[in-house]
């Protein structure tokens, strides 16, 4: 039974990977499912191999996505025939778009690093939700995030947050927040999702739900928590936890947007820092900088074999990034003309100093 399950789940792995489009720069890979509507989320845990781990659940990434509430009605984005949904790669990263008769919603995404590192190792979420009717709407977002390392934490600790709180059951956090939440491993783990709820860098949730992932989905919009539930709902439903940020419903007049910002990547200490909250052209000016220090290798093998994945790193970076500005309709400005021209040289330099 059990194989057949797990030969279950591969096929519909492989189904929703014949039609994704794949985004790489720095340590992340992002993964937007065109089928589903669905995103999967990846980080290289170390630069020298090929290997990923995914911050969300793998196996389906149906489990993770969006619900949306209007006026008391609510619609997962990506399962309901009243959208229109389509898929595009943007300058800075990659977008959906949902359009119905009464929204048009956009859930953009971009790459951020964050504090002290010098690659991309997070993503950025913008959601736009755009009233194109002729009355004003109630308007709410619910994001369910389907995790899944927090419950391999031999502390059986599911959920820390940056405050020091350990989230062992059921738990809301409302009010004041913490700058941000984690599921891994363990805390001293090289991979685990971390998720942003400081305001100065995302749209603060008015809430988030831990909770056992099955509760969370069923739940349609919120969940009547209680405290000391572990994350088990019984017979199918064993040790499975997620986390649900919700916005609850603004009024949106006629014409209006709402606009919701999240902030996910990969574990780390201090975080992303409010320099990330405009982003749209920090891809071009980080490239910039990453290709500005002179990472020239010198010493042993295992440095020199580091810094030439850097570099590769980097020029894998570049000319992904030269890939969208080519396919965006938007002109380039002639400084970013000369700082691709730039970096150009300077990898061709680079490329000299290895091979000499």
């Amino acid at each position: 039974m059990k194989k057949y399950f797990l030969t279950l789940l591969a096929i519909i792995f492989i189904t929703f990977n014949l039609h994704s489009l794949e985004l790489k720069e720095g340590r992340m890979k992002l993964v937007l499912h065109e089928n589903s509507g669905r995103i999967s989320v990846y980080y290289q845990d170390q630069l020298v191999t090929d290997d990923y781990t995914s911050l969300l659940l793998k196996q389906d990434p149906r489990t993770s996505g969006i619900v949306l509430l209007v006026n008391n009605k609510t619609s997962r984005l990506g399962d309901t025939f009243e959208f229109d949904q389509t898929v595009s790669q943007t300058r800075s990263g990659a977008e959906f778009n949902w359009k119905s008769k009464t929204l048009d919603v956009t859930e953009a995404f971009s790459f951020v690093t964050s504090v002290g590192n010098s690659m991309a190792d997070g993503i950025k979420i913008e959601i736009t939700i755009k009233n194109i009717s002729e009355e004003t709407l109630s308007i709410g977002l619910k994001y369910l995030f389907d995790t899944w390392m927090g419950e391999d934490n031999k502390q059986k600790v599911h959920f820390y947050t940056s405050d020091g709180t350990e989230i062992k059951e059921e738990t809301v956090l409302k009010g004041i927040m913490p700058d941000y939440w984690v599921s891994s491993p363990g805390y001293d783990s090289a991979a685990g999702l971390l998720m942003m709820l400081d305001n100065s860098v995302v749209t603060a949730p008015d809430k988030v739900i831990f909770a056992n992932w099955k509760r969370l989905d069923e739940s349609g919009w919120t969940l009547n928590t209680k405290d000391g539930r572990n994350f088990n709902l019984l017979p199918y439903s064993i040790n499975d936890s997620a986390a649900a940020h919700y916005y609850e419903p603004l009024r949106v007049p006629a014409g209006s947007s709402r606009k919701i910002t999240l902030v996910l990547g990969n574990v780390s200490k201090s975080g992303f820092s409010e320099t990330q909250k405009d982003s749209s052209s920090s891809t071009l000016e980080d490239l910039y900088k990453r290709v500005s220090t002179d990472t020239t290798a010198g010493g042993n093998v295992e440095s020199i074999e580091n810094t030439v994945k850097n570099e590769l790193t980097l020029t894998e970076d570049l000319i992904t990034h030269i890939e969208r500005l080519l396919e965006s309709d938007e002109p380039l400005s002639d400084s970013e003309l000369e700082a691709l021209n730039t970096m150009i040289n300077k990898l061709e330099s680079t490329q000299k100093k290895f091979e000499d």
